[in-house]
């Protein structure tokens, strides 16, 4: 019940959110550039105006605060929603205001009206910022939300995941657009209540992540000492920049405490969570970081902000927010886990050739065109670039090249060590028993493809024996769904039993692949071995048979081993 009630009310919250953005960025903003005047909205709601410049003039300041139009009090906690509408509704060609500045200082305008005639470069311009910044923001509070809904359909009674579940919801209610809502109408203090909120609920659900239990135990106290922490984290008069530190670094400790309880684990789905979990949230924080860094680069004074730099940081921003949930989704409900090395090594290998690539490219375009300005003059600036940009693609193909095949030397999928196995169980054919040698079989099956429960039966004269199981102790066990014949170039010997995927899902088409791949190397191992160990046994009962006659001849019984 309290997970509906949160959500239906982040998902109101959002769509309210994305109407009002639109309306303030095509309404409100007409409102004031009518009059000649640019605007910026305030952390406390209140707005500051400005003259927008001329055609080659350097913008002023946004430092000026309206009380007055044409005669009319402005109300002192007027929104910006109040003052546009004021603005809008003001008769005449033109609008006296009466502004306050800096110190007090009283000052009159009196600005014309003249209607907004965007060309269209203009308007395209604006129009896509507008719809990258609030189609990105949208993208987050939509996984948020539907991850949100997953973990609580799949995992109702998983107090862990419902406990997530809430957090993403209250998430996706407090940050953009939803947080532009909040601070414009005057109800900042609501975003502060919802930030606190989930903070605190996600402190501890980390800390019980994933089975409800505190490890290490001494994590129980974070019950009562979060409070004070989410205190700190709201106060205004503490510095932003460290409540940030303070905040994603408790975080990180918390991750951190995962690689605790990761290393007590023996290899199953626990540990499988918590590696899809620990890359969710690693990837997010990552991003989140990126966007901070960016922030602290911004300028204070509105006029000299760029609009670019701006929203690649609320991209930034709102991607971190909504790859977070994505890892965790993953692990609690249980859905592909044993994909998580493939993906985070891709992962890590597509982030390391990025970064050389960039790095490369940001390096060469600096050096070509420096060296191109110094020959050719600074009017080949857009040479240089290109070069640069054709540097950075003869480096990216080796280097992909390198980078993956590493990973897939060091990381090897099913195929890969399925291969392998396929080389060593010759040699295991001509030492070991049917039974070991099935034994041996299973656990690398069991390694690659993670089955619930495996058996091997070869087929006998009269009969059909199990000689290797796991997990089950009958060939006719329930949980053995799939059944794989065993067979080579000369005929079938038997049978590969398998359930399905100990994560639940479905075998995917390259385990299938390596495992079929498997088949007719194991078959002949098999028909080896067990043919080796008959002779090998017959061998043995004749020598058994010679002793004892020897025996007999000899005129007395056999002396017991």
């Amino acid at each position: 019940m309290i997970w509906a009630l949160v959500f239906a009310f982040a998902l109101a919250i959002d769509l309210m959110a994305t109407a009002y953005s639109l309306r303030a960025t095509y309404e409100y903003a007409a409102a004031f550039h009518e009059l000649g005047l640019d605007w910026d909205v305030q952390d406390d709601g209140s707005v500051k105006v400005g003259r927008l410049p001329a055609k080659g003039q350097k913008p002023e300041p946004l430092n000026l605060k309206i009380t007055q139009i044409n005669g009319a009090n402005v109300a002192p906690g007027a929104t910006i929603g109040d003052i546009a509408s004021q603005l809008k509704a003001a008769p005449g060609a033109s609008v006296t205001l009466k502004v306050q500045g800096p110190g007090e200082r009283l000052a009159e305008l009196r600005q014309p009206r003249r209607p907004v005639h965007l060309t269209t470069d203009k308007e395209r311009r604006a129009t896509v910022i507008v719809a990258t910044r609030l189609g990105i923001a949208l993208l987050a509070c939509s996984v948020l939300l539907l991850c949100s809904v997953l973990l609580a359909v799949r995992r109702p009674r998983d107090p862990v995941a419902m406990l997530f579940a809430i957090v993403f919801a209250m998430m996706a209610a407090s940050i953009d657009p939803a947080i532009q809502l909040w601070l414009w109408t005057g109800y900042g203090w609501m975003e502060d209540v919802l930030s606190d909120s989930w903070y605190y609920l996600l402190v501890i659900a980390l800390a019980v992540f994933p089975n409800g239990v505190f490890v290490p135990r001494l994590l129980r106290w974070l019950f009562l000492a979060a409070l004070p922490l989410v205190a700190f984290l709201t106060l205004p008069q503490v510095n932003t920049t460290l409540q940030v530190l303070v905040g994603v670094g408790v975080l990180l400790l918390l991750l951190g405490g995962q690689f605790v309880r990761y290393r007590r684990l023996q290899t199953g789905i626990e540990k499988q969570q918590i590696k899809w979990a620990a890359f969710g949230f690693a990837s997010g924080f990552v991003l989140l970081a990126i966007a901070f860094i960016m922030a602290a680069y911004i300028p204070e004074d509105p006029t000299r902000q760029n609009l670019l730099f701006n929203l690649a940081t609320l991209i930034f921003f709102s991607l971190g927010f909504a790859v977070i949930p994505l890892g965790l989704l993953v692990a609690l409900i249980r859905f592909r886990l044993w994909e998580a090395d493939t993906v985070i090594t891709r992962s890590a290998a597509y982030a390391v050739v990025t970064l050389i690539v960039g790095v490369v490219w940001g390096a060469s375009s600096d050096l070509v065109k420096l060296v191109i300005e110094q020959v050719l003059g600074r009017q080949s600036e857009a040479g240089a670039t290109t070069i640069g940009a054709v540097i950075a693609a003869g480096i990216f193909s080796p280097t992909q090249s390198l980078v993956l095949g590493w990973t897939r030397k060091r990381f090897g999928g099913p195929l890969e060590r399925m291969r392998g196995a396929s080389a060593k169980m010759k040699k295991w054919a001509l030492t070991e028993t049917p039974a070991e040698l099935a034994t041996r079989a299973l656990a690398i099956i069991d390694d690659v493809m993670h089955p619930s429960a495996a058996a091997i039966v070869l087929d006998a004269a009269l009969s059909r024996d199990l000689v290797a199981a796991r997990n089950v102790s009958s060939a006719d066990d329930p949980e053995l769904v799939e059944k794989l014949p065993l067979a080579d170039d000369e005929s079938s010997i038997g049978t590969l039993l398998l359930g399905r995927r100990s994560d639940g899902n479905r075998y995917n088409r390259q385990q299938l692949e390596a495992v079929e791949e498997l088949i007719p190397a194991l078959a002949e191992a098999l028909r080896v071995a067990r043919s080796h160990h008959s002779r090998e046994s017959e061998m043995q009962q004749r020598l058994d048979e010679m002793a004892a006659r020897l025996a007999q001849l000899e005129g007395g019984a056999p002396k017991p081993a």
